[in-house]
C-alpha cells in the first residue's frame, strides 16, 4: 500500500502562490498545475485541488435592469436590425429563386 504524504499548510500556500504567479496568460490553472507539479514533487491532481480550494468562487455578475429609456432604445435598435435582416433575407431568397430558375432553363 502506498504511503500517503502529508503536506504542511505553509507548503500548500506557497505551492498555490507559486502556481498563481507562474501561470501563463493563455494557460489554464490545470495546465499550469500539470507543468509545475514536478518542480514541487507533488502530483498534478493534488496541486490542482489545492489551487481550486484556495481560489474564491467567481461571483456572478449582478443583473441590473436598465432604465426604461435604455430598454426602449435597445428594443428599437433590435427591431431596426430585425427589419434589415428580414429585408436582406428576402433579397437572398429572390436571388436564389432567380438563379435557380436560370439553372433549370439551362438544363432543358
Amino acid at each position: 500500500m502506498p504511503v500517503r504524504k502529508e503536506y504542511t499548510p505553509e507548503f500548500k500556500d506557497q505551492a498555490v502562490r507559486f502556481v498563481l504567479e507562474e501561470i501563463g496568460p493563455d494557460e489554464s490553472r490545470k495546465q499550469a498545475c500539470e507543468r509545475l507539479a514536478p518542480k514541487l514533487s507533488v502530483k498534478a491532481v493534488t496541486l490542482y485541488n489545492w489551487v481550486k480550494q484556495s481560489a474564491p468562487p467567481k461571483p456572478r455578475p449582478a443583473v441590473s435592469p436598465g432604465s426604461v429609456e435604455e430598454l426602449r432604445a435597445q428594443n428599437a435598435a433590435l427591431r431596426k436590425e430585425n427589419r434589415e435582416l428580414a429585408r436582406a433575407n428576402a433579397i437572398l431568397q429572390d436571388a436564389a429563386a432567380f438563379f435557380g430558375a436560370a439553372l433549370d432553363r439551362q438544363r432543358r
